[in-house]
């Protein structure tokens, strides 16, 4: 979990503009920022969600923009996307 709250911030961070930007974004010092990211502290709940709520809302923004028609594991795997999966036995 220190790994991925470290992944997230960053690229949080990357959305954002900067280290700075980030923390006014999620009202937080960057002495607490330091901490998350070196895993000697556990991100509090609430600034884990605005966090993943900032990189989740850049993803779904650039997907809107996405010019493929299929989902990605669609796409890949050469599949229709509709309807249910069956498997065959």
């Amino acid at each position: 979990m220190l790994d991925f709250q470290g992944r997230l911030l960053n690229r949080a961070s990357e959305i954002c503009g900067g280290w700075n930007r980030l923390c006014l974004r999620l009202g937080v010092s960057e002495s607490s920022v330091k901490l998350w990211l070196a895993g000697k502290a556990r991100l509090p709940e609430n600034v884990f969600l605005q966090a993943a709520d900032i990189v989740l809302a850049d993803d779904i923004e650039r997907a809107e923009h996405d010019r493929r028609k299929l989902p990605r594991v669609a796409a890949i795997q050469g599949r229709p996307t509709t309807g249910p999966e069956r498997s065959e036995a």
